[in-house]
């Protein structure tokens, strides 16, 4: 059985903090002396992503993943040619200096930030004509059930449906006090 975490003193966080920078620094000094052509196109296409996950504030870095994530299907081809092909240092600098494969890069990135900015709206909007049919289909059946049962129970269901909303106001309304005006 798992026990509650304990929250971290800020000296434990700073600690953590260090061990984590201590661990990328090895990892990214291991990977620049075996794959440094790799990491050379890696850093300069992905600095968009870089970017995004400076600049982004919320709690789960979204727009960091969304980023980084388009961007490096448009990084990924160009760290494969420099695999397949030749694997230099020169031949990855030929690669970040060349202004169309920066801009394949670059413009992934910005098609992630599209991608981000616009699919909250379009799946707003989406939800929101699901709804509308739900609530037509709902109404055409109350339609049918009135026609059936006759409209007494159409009343009967709107006097608790009344009822109800006002328990609801009656609940809402117990912890505030009201001043009495003189």
């Amino acid at each position: 059985m798992k026990r509650p975490q304990q929250p971290l003193s800020q000296e434990e966080q700073r600690k953590r903090g260090r061990s984590y920078l201590t661990w990328a620094l090895l990892v990214l000094t291991f990977l620049a002396v075996i794959a440094l052509p790799t990491m050379i196109v890696m850093f300069f296409g992905l600095l968009p992503t870089l970017v995004a996950w400076i600049v982004d504030r919320t709690k789960g870095k979204a727009a960091s993943i969304t980023v980084g994530s388009v961007n490096f299907i448009g990084v990924f081809p160009y760290i494969m040619n420099l695999w397949t092909d030749f694997n230099s240092v020169d031949r990855a600098l030929g690669m970040v200096s060349d202004i169309f494969t920066l801009l394949v890069m670059y413009s992934a990135a910005a098609f992630g930030w599209l991608m981000f900015l616009s699919m909250p709206s379009g799946i707003s909007s989406f939800v929101l004509v699901l709804q509308q049919r739900k609530v037509a289909a709902l109404r055409g059946e109350q339609k049918d059930l009135i026609e059936e049962w006759g409209p007494d129970v159409a009343s009967l269901v709107e006097m608790q449906k009344m009822e109800k909303q006002e328990a609801h106001m009656e609940l809402g309304m117990e912890g505030i006090e009201l001043e009495v005006l003189d």
